[in-house]
């Protein structure tokens, strides 16, 4: 399609990601991340129907403490997201740096990375549908692997609701429970249906 695959990032979970230029136009192409979904996870039929809904719903979600969706869809079998790139590195890393400098982050700092985070959930987990239905968004998977901070200062949350699709299939499938178990709700972690009270659960 119109994204040019310049460098793969890694395996993250259930997909490939890469960095990509989006645009056909030179001098006005943009860096974007395109996840693209492993192929024994594109050929379960379950999955990619939960997996579309779940990113089409995070794809309405737009706020300045959300990675931004671009676009959801596939190409032939292959099954993607694209999202807007974030420069800078995920409160994980920030955090392991932290403990091996025996520097633990300041309050300060801590608060505002919460706060920030917490402003993104809030604005999720209160969206509406036109009619000021709850869509009943919840991320499912708040963890520091899932939270981007930008070299500017930004604080952004990353794969909103497509936990949900993963998790649905990681239950079903050999060696049971998958996920970050140290922010897990209880609920989450016994396999029941959560809601956004997971998400506050885990932040």
């Amino acid at each position: 399609g119109h994204y040019q695959i310049i460098g793969r990032l890694a395996t993250v979970g259930m997909a490939e990601v890469y960095l990509a230029l989006s645009g056909d136009v030179p001098g006005f192409r943009t860096l974007v991340v395109v996840k693209r979904i492993l192929p024994h996870l594109a050929s379960n039929a379950q999955f990619i129907r939960m997996f579309l809904d779940e990113a089409r719903l995070a794809a309405l979600l737009d706020h300045p403490n959300i990675v931004r969706i671009i676009e959801v869809g596939h190409d032939g079998e292959d099954y993607f997201l694209v999202m807007e790139l974030v420069q800078g590195k995920p409160m994980s890393a920030v955090l392991r740096k932290a403990a091996r400098e025996h520097r633990p982050p300041s309050a300060a700092l801590t608060s505002y990375l919460i706060s920030q985070a917490a402003h993104g959930l809030a604005y999720a987990h209160t969206l509406t549908d036109g009619d000021g239905r709850p869509l009943g968004v919840a991320h499912r998977d708040v963890s520091p692997q899932n939270v981007l901070i930008s070299f500017e200062g930004a604080v952004k949350m990353i794969d909103f609701g497509v936990a949900r699709a993963f998790g649905r299939v990681a239950h079903t499938s050999p060696g049971g429970l998958k996920g970050k178990i140290d922010y897990m709700s209880p609920e989450q972690a016994s396999a029941e249906e959560v809601d956004h009270r997971a998400d506050v659960f885990a932040l």
